[in-house]
């Protein structure tokens, strides 16, 4: 399945200023070709070097199966030599028929880039002042970098924006593949080049991603004033509906896909940013026909065409005036205007789940975020965050979707196309042919349900089980209401009559038990780390918190090590090896300081607990470290969903805005302790008669376990 071709739309959005000038390397559409580095001792400079460059047949014309086609099926192509001898900006030189102007107005470099590693590309633009008669045309007049790491191996078209004070002609154009240190390279990489184009366009002309930036995913803020805390909408059917994003990391783009905000068709609803900062603009994005982008359409005198999937913006037009969403006109002081207005759910929109794009810019309907070199996303202080949007009608359409029995509506009803209300719990009962009894339902939930359960990059549906134990003696069950959120599809789980068994509680990890106080001598011990640097959990001690500084794991430090008691259904309790079977990890459901970042879990008395504090967690799958193992996780108080542990300033606390990379656990089994064999071990010092397991006479001058007095003792030292 052809799932991401995405193509760059900015034609369609931008008003276009700039004739575009390309080189394709398909003609002699160039003055001449060469090599430069802008190191002055250069042996490319002084002439010791020549450097190795050719137009050579394209032999990188596959087809790539994201995009669906060959993202460069030209014939010809330049090839540059990247040379160990050259500096960090040495490059391909490439001579202009046709000059072009510098001006104050940013301008973009397209080039397309094939590399066999991955990094980040330079542009160096050569030229001279009109007013400078005597100044060289190889003056260096700017030089304009990609904003994220190319990957390796692909063509991609990377994207560098420059402007300079107009009066300023650029002559060639210096493309630097690899600006990264040559000095560990041991032998000389082909990097590959074509398609140059100057233009008024910021977007790629295409990505392997779907709701693609113009900068980096892992981008961290680069100043501490500004940023985007929170984005949320208010709905007349569903009420205020918010996430928080999290300060730890500080990443300028922030995942909450895992928030699902609510709306139905044709309603108004009410944007909310919110942001520590000012003199910014305020945008929202819908993609209103799920294809995994944002076409960002407005008309030229910067009103909102009905049709865009830009749905709110506070401005957009010049610099000295323009338009918000609403169609309002606003100039001067007016513009520092932050909330997006409210928008309508068009009435058309099907059922579904979509992705809805927050966005704090300076003028710019850019989705992926302005890059221009005055002014862009990174260096203002903007931000981009993503969550999921369903919208939805008053009802659920629910199937039975059976053999061997059906599930029916509690009113005895069959379920098909059976319209139950949305968002309320909902029962159903359970009807076995002759011969046959169940083992519980599986209950999937959404939309799409015939189709994959991810989209673009979105969770469409979801599926969840439940054991027969759970109904009651009238063979009912109460679907929950958060699970009546779409489309709704019950199977259930028929099986021959007598052989039922019921399911033991699953766990996540292998749990131990604890008598009279100590372990079991099978207990299995796991390390604990959180977020991406992976700081290591470990034993508080006397501290009041569990401090975050160490990101090295000793397994054979017992202050390292945790196991578990518990299962899914009643929730876990936590133990750390050095503290203790006496002490559990504990903490307060209030959520103080900032969204929780004052509240510490830390080792209490099992049976002592302070008021207020909890000991039992529950565990939810995390993917943001880019993992789906079940090692990765969020953790949380039982009964408290939103209170998820993260890390607050090097301490562990809690996050209760959201979830993220910094507050995902990585949870690794670390070894399984060896039982003795030997049962009902009495404690003691020392004997006079002691022999060993072999019946040996021995002198004991350490621990272990003997036989002393016809017992079997364990001796201390």
């Amino acid at each position: 399945m052809k799932i991401k071709n995405i193509l760059a739309l900015a034609s369609l959005t931008l008003p276009m200023t700039l004739a575009a000038q390309s080189i394709n390397f398909e003609t002699q559409d160039y003055a001449k070709l060469g090599v430069y580095d802008t190191w002055e001792a250069s042996p490319f400079r002084t002439g010791v070097l020549k450097g190795n460059y050719a137009v050579v047949d394209n032999h990188l014309n596959q087809e790539e199966a994201v995009l669906g086609k060959a993202p460069n099926p030209s014939k010809k192509i330049l090839a540059v030599q990247r040379s160990r001898f050259g500096s960090n900006t040495f490059g391909v030189r490439i001579d202009l028929k046709q000059t072009f102007e510098l001006t104050p107005q940013t301008k973009y470099v397209h080039v397309m880039v094939n590399r066999p590693y991955s990094g980040r590309v330079m542009v160096v633009g050569l030229g001279k002042r009109r007013d400078r008669a005597g100044q060289s045309p190889e003056t260096e007049q700017f030089w304009a970098m990609s904003t994220s790491s190319i990957p390796a191996n692909r063509w991609q078209d990377v994207v560098v924006a420059f402007k300079g004070n107009g009066g300023i002609d650029i002559y060639s154009l210096v493309i630097v593949p690899d600006m990264e240190s040559p000095h560990a390279y041991t032998d000389d990489k082909i990097c590959y080049i074509d398609n140059i184009e100057i233009n008024d366009n910021p977007s790629p002309n295409y990505t392997y991603d779907f709701y693609p930036l113009n900068f980096g995913k892992d981008q961290l803020y680069t100043r501490n004033d500004r940023r985007v805390t929170e984005v949320g909408l208010t709905s007349p059917a569903e009420g205020v509906q918010s996430a928080t994003t999290s300060n730890s990391p500080n990443y300028v783009y922030q995942n909450l896909t895992s928030k699902v905000f609510m709306a139905r068709q044709g309603e108004t609803i009410t944007p909310k940013i919110g942001y520590e900062g000012s003199w910014m603009h305020g945008y929202v994005f819908l993609d209103r026909n799920n294809d995994g982008k944002f076409q960002a359409v407005v008309n030229s005198d910067f009103s909102r065409p009905a049709d865009s999937e830009l749905m709110s913006y506070s401005y957009y037009g010049t610099e000295d005036a323009g338009k918000n969403s609403a169609g309002a006109n606003i100039s001067g002081n007016g513009r520092n205007v932050l909330p997006p207005p409210a928008f309508q759910i068009p009435t058309d929109l099907p059922n579904g789940i979509y992705r809805l794009r927050y966005k704090v810019d300076w003028n710019s309907i850019e989705s992926g975020g302005r890059m221009t070199s005055d002014n862009s996303i990174l260096g203002n202080g903007g931000g981009i965050v993503d969550v999921l949007l369903n919208v939805h009608g008053d009802k659920c359409n629910v199937n039975d979707a059976n053999r061997n029995g059906e599930v029916l509506a509690a009113d005895g009803k069959k379920l098909v196309s059976y319209q139950a209300p949305f968002g309320k719990p909902f029962t159903i009962r359970m009807n076995p042919e002759k011969g046959f009894e169940y083992a519980g339902i599986i209950v999937k939930h959404g939309y799409n349900l015939a189709g994959d359960s991810v989209m673009n990059d979105n969770v469409q549906w979801r599926a969840v089980r439940f054991d027969r134990k759970l109904f009651n003696e009238a063979h009912e069950f109460t679907i929950p209401a958060e699970l009546m959120d779409g489309d709704v599809e019950i199977e259930g789980l028929f099986i021959e009559e007598g052989t039922y068994v019921p399911q033991s509680e699953p766990t996540r990890y292998t749990t131990t038990t604890i008598q009279n106080g100590e372990f079991a001598d099978t207990t299995s011990w796991y390390t604990m780390q959180i977020g991406q640097d992976g700081y290591v959990l470990a034993n508080n001690g006397s501290a009041s918190y569990i401090a975050l500084n160490n990101t090295e794991v000793n397994q054979s430090n017992p202050a390292h090590l945790w196991c578990f008691t518990g299962n899914e259904k009643d929730g876990y309790h936590i133990y750390n090896k050095e503290a203790g079977a006496l002490k559990v990890l504990a903490a307060p459901t209030q959520m103080l300081g900032t969204t929780g970042s004052a509240s510490h879990p830390t080792l209490q008395l099992a049976n002592a607990l302070p008021a207020g504090y909890t000991a039992t967690w529950r565990f939810a799958n995390s993917s943001d470290l880019g993992s789906n193992s079940v090692a990765y996780a969020y953790m949380y108080e039982d009964g408290y969903p939103a209170n998820k542990v993260n890390n607050r300033d090097n301490k562990l606390a809690f996050w209760n805005g959201g979830q993220d990379a910094g507050s995902t656990l990585r949870i690794l089994f670390a070894y399984k302790d060896i039982p003795t064999g030997i049962q009902n071990v009495t404690i003691s010092g020392n004997g006079d008669a002691t022999y060993d397991l072999s019946g040996r006479k021995v002198n004991t001058t350490h621990k272990g376990v003997y036989i002393q007095d016809g017992e079997k003792k364990y001796i201390k030292k």
